[in-house]
């Protein structure tokens, strides 16, 4: 029997069009593609104009995939502000959240990412997610603070590795999380 009916994968978004990460160089790219030789339903979306994401063109998308209570969502950065918007918005219930370096709070006044954050977060957003894991490691400030208030309000079990910085492949020197892909199948 499988874990999940199926596993969406939504990447973060680059300050501006410019710092697009070429999908060979994306973990995410590279976690979908060992799930799906697992014979896993994986899927790493591309959402449009990540450098100035607009939730409702990205909420168009993402609801064409199939999400049930035993969906993994998993989500870099502004996207998991994004998943953690949706699945509050549209009172879903997923099996298991994984957020990776989740933003929420803007890095500055003219952040053209703060459409995805425009929400607000209850005191208590458990009820999402049967299971909600967060990844975080030596951050920007600004995704510091923001893990802050995902771990008031989804109390998340919190995976705290070293050197990885904001999940980039930059940062990391490397697209594979090997890590992300244990807490899937392991």
């Amino acid at each position: 029997m499988k874990k999940f009916d199926n596993i969406i994968i939504l990447h973060g978004c680059p300050p501006n069009e410019k710092m697009i990460t070429p999908k060979n160089n994306r973990w995410m790219n590279w976690l979908e593609n060992h799930l799906q030789k697992m014979g896993l339903n994986a899927i790493a979306l591309d959402m449009p104009t990540s450098w100035n994401p607009k939730y409702t063109k990205w909420k168009k998308i993402f609801e064409k995939y199939p999400v049930t209570e035993n969906t993994l969502l998993i989500g870099h950065s502004c996207g998991a502000a994004f998943l953690v918007r949706w699945l509050l918005e549209s009172n879903k219930k997923v099996k298991k959240l994984i957020l990776v370096a989740p933003a929420k709070v803007p890095e500055g006044d003219d952040d053209t990412r703060k459409d995805l954050y425009d929400f607000n977060l209850p005191f208590d957003a458990t009820h999402i997610s049967k299971e909600i894991v967060v990844f975080t490691s030596n951050d920007f400030p600004h995704h510091l603070k923001s893990l802050e208030m995902y771990k008031k309000t989804l109390k998340p079990r919190v995976i705290k590795l070293e050197n990885k910085f904001h999940f980039l492949y930059f940062q990391m020197k490397t697209n594979e999380f090997p890590e992300l892909l244990e807490e899937i199948v392991g």
